[in-house]
């Protein structure tokens, strides 16, 4: 099958697109809010980078069929280090390459078409003479997709994330009856401990934009404050600086406007005590990051906010919910799926390419050493160590 494909280079077009991207999205029954071309937009606005020794520029990889359908979708951007000068490295990246913001990045695919959609990408981007590597991240190594790009382009394979998907039950209780043990304990003594102190612990769900402003005042108070908990697991402060609060504010208004951000909050009498960003995906109510009151910690509110988000999912008639991406224990023991998506790298097959990622791979371990190479080959502000 004959796929054309067209880039996007200008946010204009990147937004024209919406809602096709969205439509693509449920026909891949899409569990990840990082997708989202609201996302990818707001991540651009936000974290896109213009300066002498950066450069970016969007490069969003549309595939569609003969009658124009839009069966895959690749959000990438090519960015340039320095902007200027004879001796530039050009990348393929994808929109949200950072350290934390976005936890996966992946292509968007229509299922019928992996293979065709692979090929016809490795044929259009190997056409191209304007970069030195493509970093592929979210690929299953088992999927038609990776194979046939592997095939095409060659690929070395790199570090995996994992996700944490529940399959929920029609009822709580049927979902609680099919948990383990240790887990079962443990949401006993979650609720029963606020029982036994007369008190009881009710969910608030943030849905329009004006709630979900206010929510998110919360949820960085207690974001933070758990940051700050000494004694125990560290959690860093995602949302230390204004830029970043900024643009998970952005999304989550955007967002709202479909009906797709939530924040969750738990509270106790008039007390939020834990709080937790949530997206509803068709198929799935993805947790983003949470935060809780430490002084309410022994009450293990973090937890009893996890089951009332499952309960809340359930009684949408959800089919699933993501835990977020990352192997920890807080995720694992509630038993779920936890597939697994690979990051790739493509070098052009030139010498001058191959010489550029060695001297950028050097220079970023130099830096992360000594903080000496930053002036030559700078980090973006979000980019993966």
């Amino acid at each position: 099958m004959t796929l054309h494909i067209r880039t996007i280079t200008t946010l204009d077009a990147l937004e024209a697109l919406r809602d096709e991207w969205v439509a693509l999205l449920e026909r891949t029954e899409n569990d990840l809010p990082f997708v989202l071309p609201e996302w990818a937009a707001c991540w651009w606005e936000a974290f896109g980078q213009r300066g002498p020794l950066i450069g970016d520029s969007l490069c969003v990889k549309l595939a569609r069929e003969d009658a124009g359908r839009l069966v895959g979708l690749a959000p990438l951007m090519l960015t340039q280090r320095p902007r200027f000068g004879p001796f530039r490295v050009k990348t393929l990246a994808f929109l949200g390459v950072d350290q934390f913001v976005s936890e996966l990045r992946t292509p968007i695919v229509e299922p019928s078409y992996e293979g065709d959609v692979a090929r016809a990408l490795a044929a259009d981007l190997l056409a191209d003479p304007n970069w030195d590597w493509i970093a592929w991240e979210g690929l299953d190594r088992e999927s038609i997709f990776a194979k046939a790009l592997e095939q095409t382009m060659g690929l070395s394979w790199g570090a995996a994330e994992t996700g944490n998907v529940l399959t929920l039950a029609p009822s709580w209780e049927a979902f609680r009856g099919g948990l383990k043990r240790n887990i079962k304990e443990s949401l006993r003594r979650c609720y029963n401990s606020l029982k036994r102190d007369g008190l009881a612990a009710h969910l608030v769900v943030a849905e329009s934009a004006p709630d979900i402003e206010k929510a998110l005042s919360t949820f960085f108070t207690l974001h933070t404050a758990r940051a700050q908990q000494t004694g125990s697991v560290t959690h860093p402060d995602r949302f230390a600086t204004p830029p970043v609060r900024h643009f998970l504010e952005r999304v989550c208004t955007r967002l709202a406007e479909r009906g797709v951000a939530r924040v969750l909050t738990l509270m106790v009498g008039e007390l939020p005590v834990a709080s937790r960003v949530a997206f509803m995906l068709p198929r799935c109510l993805y947790l983003y990051y949470s935060g809780f009151d430490p002084a309410w910690g022994r009450y293990s509110v973090a937890t009893t906010l996890v089951a009332e988000a499952i309960k809340y999912a359930i009684g949408l008639g959800l089919p699933q919910v993501h835990l977020s991406m990352g192997v920890d224990v807080s995720k694992s023991r509630w038993g779920p799926q936890m597939p697994v998506r690979y990051e790739a790298i493509c070098v052009r097959p030139r010498l001058s390419s191959r010489a550029a990622l060695h001297l950028y791979s050097w220079a970023r371990r130099s830096t992360l050493l000594d903080g000496g190479f930053g002036r030559l080959l700078p980090k973006r502000r979000f980019d993966r160590p």
